[in-house]
């Protein structure tokens, strides 16, 4: 006795889906925000190391060489490649030089320093000048003008952020609007297009149940046409009305396996091992008793090889069959139709296959990349749904393979379904 092979892993909800786009969402914000910061650092490293040059520069020149010709030309194009505040101050903080603080250096005469650092005068443009030396330092500590082996401080370097880093600063904040934006956009479009999707699973769903419901349907009337038919020439007898009244039961067998086989769509079966042969047989009679009410001219082939017990989900599975016979059936244009049906053991693989080839009017390439999606059909009504949902059953519940193998306009589909069978130590076990 072997016992039902266990269910397939569960998919996450949606919800999870959603905890994780919000978690990626998050962990996209940081890494931007880290980034950022790393920059700004390393941009205001530079800024530092190149007032430390600066102030070596000085060191070496002193406030006093600076006013030479030749030094201050150097000091000049030291000066003129810094793009970010600076005040260079003697040791009594008197502004000496100045950059991108607002403040014209033509403003500022020298003699106004001159009295600065004599008699301790201080214009109003020098008393801007050092609050504004005090604001930067605030930012930065100052960079003090030494020269080497000598304890005595000749200046000091006052400097302020890059306008670059001023406005890096503001980058993670505008790219959580925008991330948050976009989030908002993909919200509401994702939720426009699932309802899209959910009216057009609706209509697929409705098409695909007329299409299983057609078959036992047109049985029905032809054969309650065929007893009105030998009821009113008077040659009914109880052997054919016998004959007939099962074929109808069997017909409402069938209403009821489509009504109980969409009610398992949505959940995860149990699988128990089984023979296959069995249930591809019995489909295959099913439609070969039916096919002269169907009005197809259609023969069917059939070949079985020996093939080992799997598990399976014997309505699910029955259903997939039907779906690839139907298929095949309503893909007939040809005066003789031809159905090939075949069951074969592939040991390498351990798998169960199942064929199902046609000689109708086979698919385009684009037709075939298309045909197991939902709602995409290549005929008026019906198999908008009916081979997706065998992908699923075959896929998710049985974790098994279904595809088209071969395809040719006006000359048939080869459709492949292959269930895998249990290792022999698992079935010893």
């Amino acid at each position: 006795m072997t016992a039902p092979r266990a269910a397939p892993p569960r998919v996450l909800p949606a919800a999870s889906y959603r905890v994780f786009f919000f978690l990626a969402a998050v962990a996209l914000m940081v890494a931007l925000v880290v980034h950022t910061n790393i920059t700004v650092d390393r941009l205001k490293g530079e800024t530092r190391n190149l007032c430390q040059v600066l102030a070596r520069f000085l060191a070496v020149s002193t406030f006093e060489a600076v006013e030479d010709s030749g030094t201050a030309a150097i000091f000049q194009d030291v000066v003129r490649n810094i793009h970010f505040p600076i005040v260079l101050t003697d040791p009594q903080g008197i502004p000496r030089a100045w950059k991108n603080v607002g403040v014209d250096p033509l403003a500022v005469p020298d003699s106004a320093l001159a009295r600065a650092a004599t008699t301790g005068e201080l214009s109003p443009e020098i008393r801007r000048l050092r609050e504004i030396a005090a604001a930067l330092d605030r930012g930065a500590p100052p960079v003090p003008v030494v020269r080497l082996g000598r304890p005595e401080v000749l200046g000091l370097v006052h400097y302020g952020d890059l306008p670059l880093v001023r406005q890096m600063r503001w980058i993670p904040y505008l790219e959580f609007g925008v991330i948050l934006a976009l989030m908002l956009f993909g919200i509401v479009g994702f939720r426009s297009l699932m309802a899209g999707e959910q009216r057009s699973l609706w209509a697929a769903i409705a098409k695909e149940t007329a299409h299983q419901l057609g078959t036992p349907l047109s049985s029905l009337l032809g054969w309650t046409a065929l007893l009105r038919q030998r009821s009113e020439s008077g040659t009914a007898n109880p052997e054919a009305i016998e004959e007939i009244a099962t074929e109808m039961e069997r017909d409402l067998d069938r209403l009821s396996q489509v009504a109980s086989r969409f009610s398992q769509v949505g959940s995860v079966p149990a699988l128990t091992e089984g023979d296959v042969t069995e249930v591809v047989e019995g489909a295959v009679a099913y439609f070969r008793h039916r096919l002269p009410h169907l009005g197809s001219q259609i023969e069917i082939e059939e070949r079985y090889d020996p093939v080992p017990r799997v598990p399976f989900h014997r309505d699910l599975f029955q259903w997939v069959v039907e779906n690839l016979l139907r298929n095949a059936i309503d893909a007939a244009d040809k005066p003789n139709g031809r159905i090939e049906v075949r069951l074969t053991w592939d040991r390498p693989r351990r798998e169960v296959v199942l064929r199902v080839k046609d000689n109708g009017r086979g698919m385009t390439a684009d037709e075939r990349r298309r045909a197991f999606q939902p709602g995409f059909t290549t005929k008026r009504r019906g198999w908008g749904l009916g081979l997706a949902l065998a992908r699923r059953v075959i896929r998710e519940y049985h974790q098994g393979r279904i595809f088209i193998a071969e395809s040719v306009p006006g000359q048939g589909t080869t459709v492949v379904v292959a269930l895998r069978a249990p290792s022999p130590r698992a079935a010893a076990g």
